[in-house]
């Protein structure tokens, strides 16, 4: 797992030093932190059953980086650490909470509007792309003789790679001549399975995203 930590900060650090680099041409990089609500989903006459039970909070935290190709139009990525937490029910066996944890770089097209009254309008689309590194899972047993486990170590039954289509929208806020504040809420529709055996699922989340650009 080191090792693909460090093979992805190495593909990533050109792209942020460049963006580094390039400050004259506006390049926008800064901080995240972003509550999520994240929920599974499982293909029908799977066996046994398993059914989602509703959303889970969870959280993510990083670097931002916006590089534009026009005045209106930029890359959007990042690197996060993103908390995915969903709830799921075998029926009449157990119910349980799946807390897994995703490096994510998130790769995006976003446009911009021109600024109005300290602030811009923005809408992004594109690929959501983590690799997990943390998987526990919390147990609640249906037989009351059963003991419940807590923070389960469930990383041999999760699948590194997890990507989905992301959507967003939101606006920037101009406080300051070298900061902007960001405001927006986005949608990873994951379509990767998450389980590594003969149980499926895809998990899906929706950020409040929330940010600082310097």
């Amino acid at each position: 797992m080191k090792i693909k930590i460090l093979l992805l900060a190495v593909f990533l650090a050109p792209l942020f030093a460049n963006a580094q680099y390039s400050e004259k041409n506006k390049v926008q990089l800064g901080f995240t932190t972003s509550p999520t609500f994240g929920w599974l989903t499982f293909p029908s006459g799977q066996t046994p059953p398993i059914e989602p039970d509703g959303m889970r909070t969870g959280f993510s935290y990083g670097v931002l980086a916006d590089i534009p190709f026009s005045d209106n139009y930029y890359f959007s990525t990042a690197l996060t650490v993103s908390t995915l937490n969903a709830k799921a029910t075998e029926p009449g066996i157990n119910t349980s909470v799946y807390k897994l944890q995703y490096l994510e770089v998130p790769l995006t097209l976003k446009l911009k509007s021109n600024e109005m009254d300290n602030r811009r309008f923005y809408g992004q689309f594109g690929l959501n792309t983590g690799i997990n590194i943390g998987s526990k899972q919390d147990i609640v047993y249906t037989a009351p003789a059963t003991p419940d486990e807590k923070n389960k170590d469930i990383g041999n039954q999760i699948n590194t790679f997890r990507a989905g289509l992301i959507i967003g929208g939101g606006a920037e806020w101009k406080v300051g001549d070298n900061m902007n504040v960001l405001t927006g809420l986005s949608f990873s529709n994951g379509f990767t399975d998450v389980l590594d055996g003969n149980a499926k699922a895809k998990n899906s989340y929706i950020a409040l995203n929330l940010g600082i650009f310097f």
